[in-house]
């Protein structure tokens, strides 16, 4: 843990105007009530669409700027994540916070932020910041390289990104209703299992059919579930999951433990191992996430780079004293 002085510095907030059903501005105002009544400067970068955080935050760290704050939802903080590693720069020179004003809002839960944006300036102002590991999917097919994408949280393949695949292009229309759970009990009657291989330079091969496969830094993923409980965000060391091939009915039978990270203990054939880099191929269409990103098809590359750069945490973090 590193502690910084927050108060000296300048920081630039990169707001998703349209995350979390466009509350992000409402919400935006008493936040920066509060920052102006604290003494800490800050300059706001309103974003519009979606690719505005990657191009902002590579903008703005190659001009010098090394202080940022991804305000908005998981989606926000990956976008702001892959534009500080596009940029070019020394990504551990660079400083970010996080304003939960998403819908999910996953990765805070590891870090143990509060989910009262306006409580997380609390957290900034006692300055803790983890050196975090941040991870790496390349997508390749035979003559090419077809996506390149950078994670702080979880990357997904199989069931998981099936799931943001239907989220994405085929979108259920029920009023009233979480569309993410919808397009998951969808997807899990839909879902069929993928024969895969895996290898990674620790020694670990596996050939077969899986239900999904997980690579995490932290722990939670797809509202507040616990895909990997075992994951620590700064320990140089990806958590590798492979669930698999499972039945519908062994998957409802499992979702009390998926959402308290139980699975990992209970589920049969499971394999949690820790691993720097690993290999992913399929002859069949398997489909890969980061946080909601959907990558071209292909072999997948994925990669850990250890304490890459400085984020803000409340992991332990005192509480706050009346």
């Amino acid at each position: 843990m590193e502690h910084l002085q927050v108060i000296d510095h300048c920081w630039h907030i990169l707001l998703n105007i349209n995350a979390n059903d466009k509350k992000c501005e409402k919400k935006w105002q008493p936040i920066a009530k509060k920052l102006q009544e604290i003494g800490i400067q800050f300059e706001l970068h309103r974003l519009t669409k979606p690719g505005d955080g990657i191009a902002t935050a590579k903008s703005l760290c190659q001009n010098g700027i090394r202080y940022l704050v991804a305000a908005g939802g998981d989606g926000t903080l990956n976008e702001v994540v892959n534009g500080i590693f596009c940029s070019g720069v020394n990504t551990r020179e660079v400083w970010l916070a996080v304003l939960p004003l998403g819908r999910g809002n996953d990765w805070i839960r590891t870090h143990h932020y509060p989910q009262n944006p306006e409580e997380t300036i609390d957290i900034l102002l006692k300055g803790q910041f983890m050196k975090h590991d941040i991870g790496r999917v390349i997508s390749t097919t035979p003559n090419q390289q077809v996506d390149d994408r950078y994670f702080i949280n979880i990357a997904g393949f199989g069931f998981d990104a099936d799931v943001i695949y239907d989220v994405t292009y085929h979108p259920p229309h029920l009023f009233g209703l979480n569309v993410y759970v919808l397009s998951l009990l969808k997807s899990l009657f839909s879902h069929k299992p993928k024969t895969i291989q895996i290898s990674v330079p620790e020694g670990f091969t596996f050939n077969g059919e899986v239900f999904m496969v997980i690579a995490a830094i932290c722990q939670y993923n797809g509202g507040g579930i616990r895909e990997a409980k075992y994951a620590v965000p700064d320990d140089g060391l990806l958590d590798l999951i492979v669930i698999p091939r499972m039945r519908i009915t062994q998957v409802i039978g499992q979702l009390r433990n998926m959402h308290t990270g139980n699975h990992i203990d209970k589920i049969k054939g499971i394999r949690n191992i820790q691993v720097t880099e690993a290999q992913i191929h399929s002859d069949q269409i398997f489909r890969a996430e980061t946080e909601g990103e959907l990558l071209k098809v292909g072999d997948y590359h994925i990669k850990l780079i250890p304490n890459a750069l400085n984020v803000l945490t409340a992991v332990n973090v005192p509480p706050k004293t009346a």
